[in-house]
């Protein structure tokens, strides 16, 4: 028994335990060892200059609970947005976007967007149980095809994958399973709607879209977001002067606003104006 004790300790004291994460030189590398070493793969498509890159990498990919996970799988960067074969065969619809595979190079499931340490490390977990995935999530909204928040759940993880007509989908009955916005999610389905009109360049579309939002829900936190992509429309679908006439009425509605710089900005670059 004394002597069973001490080779377990001695064992786990020998045990390395990563300092910091190791990363794959390249995809095609990644894919390589996963498969020699029968690992799954944690592949961070990224693209520079983009604040919630940074964050993922400074504050998320830094703590220890997570540098953990690196002893068992195969970390990899690519910056997707250069890279457009890699980001056009994946489906990347924004950045970050974190996949997780098998080490097959099947896909388990994605998280899309920026998230802190702790909650990356419990949402891997749990995919890497099949909970969560768009698989359970199909599932589970088969079995209730009256949650809401399954519906919209099942919405942003099309959205993600850039399956924009299975996610309008999603967001449509979520407006239809919430219509007097009781559990708050039809309101987000709405604005979601509109952005993703925004995202498949159908911009006389969102304009409508986000119009009818701000019709709905005036006091919307998401309200003044709306208010700045209606100008972006018009400027988008070739009504510049509409566009500098609501930005002007944005800088005077909302003169403590944070955006007001970005705002002064797209005036005078509408007006061929020098900064």
């Amino acid at each position: 028994m004394i002597l069973l004790l001490v080779f377990t300790v001695l064992n786990s004291c020998t045990k390395k335990v990563p300092v910091k994460i190791q990363w794959a030189a390249s995809l095609e590398n990644a894919l390589k060892m996963a498969s020699e070493k029968d690992k799954p793969i944690i592949a961070d498509f990224w693209s520079e200059g983009w604040q919630w890159c940074k964050r993922l990498e400074d504050s998320t990919f830094t703590r220890q609970n997570v540098i953990n996970l690196s002893a068992d799988m195969i970390f990899v960067k690519t910056e997707a947005k250069k890279d457009t074969q890699v980001r056009d065969r994946y489906k990347i619809a924004g950045y970050p976007t974190i996949i997780l595979m098998k080490s097959s190079g099947e896909e388990i499931d994605r998280i899309y967007g920026y998230v802190p340490a702790d909650t990356f490390v419990s949402i891997i977990g749990d995919y890497l149980k099949g909970i969560n995935t768009l698989e359970d999530l199909q599932r589970k909204f088969k079995e209730n095809p009256k949650d809401v928040n399954l519906s919209f759940r099942l919405a942003e993880k099309y959205e993600g994958r850039k399956a924009y007509d299975q996610a309008n989908s999603y967001y449509q009955k979520v407006v239809e399973l919430d219509p007097d916005n009781e559990k708050g999610k039809a309101e987000d389905a709405l604005y979601s709607l509109a952005s993703l009109d925004i995202r498949q360049k159908d911009y006389p579309k969102a304009l409508d879209a986000f119009k009818y939002f701000l019709q709905k829900f005036p006091k919307s936190q998401m309200a003044l977001d709306a208010e700045e992509y209606i100008p972006y429309c018009y400027t988008k679908s070739g009504d510049t002067t509409r566009a500098i006439e609501l930005y002007q009425v944005f800088l005077t509605q909302h003169p403590d606003s944070p955006d007001t710089d970005w705002v002064r900005d797209r005036i005078k670059d509408l007006r061929g104006e020098k900064k």
